[in-house]
Formats: C-alpha cells, sequence, structure tokens
C-alpha cells in the first residue's frame, strides 16, 4: 500500500468520526429520522458546537482559570484528542506487529494489561476532578474502557489491513521476480559457449572436458533446483559463482582474468539465491580488457550477519555497446528482490570511476 493511500485512509478515519457523532446529534433533533427538514440547527452548526464542546470550562459559573476549569479543559482535551491517537497508534504500531509476528501467548499478556489497566488508572488518578464536574466515576470507567477499546481494536484492524496488502503485493512480486528470475537463470549465449569449449576440450583434454561437463551441470543443478528455496547457503551460492567463473574464463586465454576471494565463514550464513550472479555476469560481459591480468574482481566479506560484495571490472567508454549498465533484466531484477526480500537491510551501488565499474551490494542478514 503506498504511502499516500495510508495516510488518506488514516485521514478519512479520524475525519469520520466526528462527522459521525454530528450527523447522530443532528439526525436526534429531527421529528423521525426522515424529517431532516424540521432541523433547529444545521448539521455545520453541531459539528461546530461539538468540537467547541471540548474546549469548554466545565464550571461555568467559575473563573476561566479556576482549578477545575483549567484541568476539566485538559482532561476533556486529553480524553477526546489525545487519548484515541495514543491507543489507535500504539496498537496500530507497537503491539499489532508482535501479536502478528511473535508465537508465543506471552503476546497478549502486554496489551490485555495496557485495556484492562490503563483506562481505570486513568479515571482514579483523575477521580477528585470527575466526582466534582464531570459524569461520575463509574461512567467515566465504562467511558474509558469503550474508548479503549474502539481504537485498540481499530487500530489492530488498521494493521491487518495493510499487512494483508504488504503480503498479497509480496506474492505478486514474488511470483514475478520468480519466473524473471527463472527466465534468466540460465543465459543461453553462456550455455552454448560452454558446450562449444567442452567439444573443443575433449579433442584436446578429455578429463578436462569431463571435469568441465560436471561444472555445467553442477551449475544448471543449482539453478534449476536449489534456487526454488526462499533462503540458500551463502557457501552453496559462493560454490555456484565460482563454477560461473571457472567456466567463462575457458573463453579467454588469460588465465588470470579474474581475481576472487573470500573472507569469513560464509558457512553459517543463509541468503536469497541468485543476488549476486547477475553483477558477475555484467562484470564479464562489460569488461573490454580482457588481456589485462586482474581486469575482472569478485570480493565477499562476510562479518557477523552482513555479506559485502564487491565486484569490478574495466572497460572503456569507446568500446562500450550498452552503456546503460545499470539498467539491465537481470539487474532491474536484483533490485527489485532486494527491496521485496531484505527492506532497509542493504545498500548497492553501481558507479563508475576513472575506467572501473564498481558495484557494492551489502546485504545484512539478520543470521550470525
Amino acid at each position: 500500500m503506498k504511502k499516500s493511500v495510508r495516510i488518506t485512509i488514516h485521514a478519512c478515519f479520524w475525519l469520520l468520526i466526528p462527522l459521525s457523532i454530528a450527523f447522530y446529534d443532528w439526525a436526534g433533533q429531527a421529528d423521525n429520522f426522515f424529517g431532516m427538514a424540521s432541523h433547529s440547527k444545521s448539521f455545520l452548526e453541531i459539528l461546530l458546537r461539538n468540537f467547541q464542546s471540548v474546549f469548554v470550562r466545565p464550571d461555568v459559573g467559575s473563573d476561566l482559570l479556576s482549578h477545575f476549569n483549567i484541568l476539566g479543559i485538559v482532561f476533556n482535551v486529553f480524553f477526546d484528542l489525545i487519548y484515541p491517537l495514543v491507543v489507535f497508534y500504539l496498537f496500530y504500531g507497537y503491539f499489532s506487529p508482535r501479536l502478528v509476528k511473535q508465537k508465543t501467548y506471552s503476546k497478549y499478556i502486554l496489551p490485555g494489561l495496557f485495556i484492562l489497566v490503563v483506562p481505570f488508572g486513568l479515571v482514579a488518578l483523575l477521580s477528585t476532578f470527575i466526582f466534582s464536574v464531570d459524569l461520575g466515576f463509574y461512567s467515566t470507567l465504562s467511558l474509558a474502557y469503550v474508548f479503549t477499546l474502539f481504537f485498540s481494536v481499530s487500530g489492530f484492524f488498521f494493521f491487518l489491513l495493510e499487512y494483508w496488502f504488504r503480503t498479497e503485493k509480496l506474492a505478486r512480486q514474488n511470483l514475478q521476480s520468480e519466473l524473471a528470475l527463472l527466465k534468466n537463470q540460465v543465459n543461453p549465449h553462456f550455455l552454448f559457449n560452454t558446450l562449444n569449449n567442452i567439444d573443443s576440450l575433449i579433442k584436446k583434454n578429455a578429463g578436462k572436458a569431463s571435469e568441465t561437463l560436471l561444472k555445467l551441470s553442477d551449475i544448471l543443478r543449482y539453478m534449476i533446483y536449489d534456487t526454488n528455496a526462499e533462503k540458500v547457503q551463502l557457501s552453496s551460492e559462493i560454490m555456484h559463482i565460482e563454477s560461473y567463473i571457472e567456466l567463462q574464463k575457458l573463453q579467454f586465454a588469460n588465465r588470470e582474468l579474474v581475481s576472487f576471494s573470500v573472507e569469513g565463514d560464509p558457512g553459517k550464513i543463509s541468503i536469497a539465491p541468485m543476488l549476486f550472479i547477475p553483477f558477475v555476469e555484467n562484470a564479464f560481459k562489460h569488461c573490454t580488457d580482457k588481456c589485462n591480468p586482474g581486469a575482472i574482481r569478485f570480493t565477499f566479506t562476510i562479518q557477523g550477519g552482513q555479506v559485502l560484495f564487491v565486484a569490478v571490472n574495466q572497460f572503456e567508454k569507446s568500446k562500450i555497446i550498452n552503456k546503460d549498465y545499470a539498467s539491465g533484466v537481470g539487474l532491474n531484477n536484483v533490485k527489485r528482490r532486494l527491496e521485496i526480500i531484505y527492506p532497509g537491510l542493504h545498500t548497492l551501488s553501481i558507479k563508475e570511476e576513472s575506467s572501473t565499474f564498481i558495484v557494492t551490494l551489502s546485504v545484512i542478514t539478520r543470521e550470525h
């Protein structure tokens, strides 16, 4: 749900409450519900009167600055305006997310205690004023419980509504992402080149050809089967990338073309599959000087639950055919997946410095 839509719905909710109360008072002045023409006051007059009543001093005959009047106005403003907002957004923003995420029964204790204790404590604290000028202790206590229940349930309902919209949107986006991922998993150009290289190796080095064919088989198996899971071991993802690099290097005479390093332990980290391979593919695709040792460099740094991936490749602008490096289908797909799976937990930077492209992706996996 967009932020503007969410704000509009909340604004309509808070406007609807005073309008409903005013309409009830307005309809009550008619001879019957349909006899609207017999109203002595207009709807707007009643709406304004209800709003002004919040600020009217309860002890009309005394000085405006008297103890009862100041306390009464403060109580009315708090009880009619501030308290509903506090209860609604406390349940909307604090209690409800925990009620949905936590799986233990203890999650109900705190919101339950709030509903039971806070209205009683609030009314008890103001009992001196209430007995003097208001409805009486039990009447006000009942009203406080009605307010608390109504706005707590409303806050919870609004959270559930938005949570449902987010879940549905996430499901649709995940489906679209999976379809896009499936389309981009097996690059036909890469596959044909690899098969041609294997064909050439069969004549020159049958053992190397067999080893290469097994690597290709592992890559295809990983792409088609292992990536169906929501998360994979980072070590498996890195092994997949290493196999892909080895197969890519078969196309080039420069055996020192690629530098690859891993710092930290990837065995304890789980991550969404196929996040890094599009950047690896693009580094090979856009590297324009494949004779230079270390023209393509990849590094993984794992620290705690954070994974930092850096891809660097040399290039010359005059040789770049597709100048918009950051707008490929594969990269757009990765960006959408990162926004869905790791919202607020990732940073992605794609920039051009001197004669190099540098991609930096940092992901906090919440695992350590």
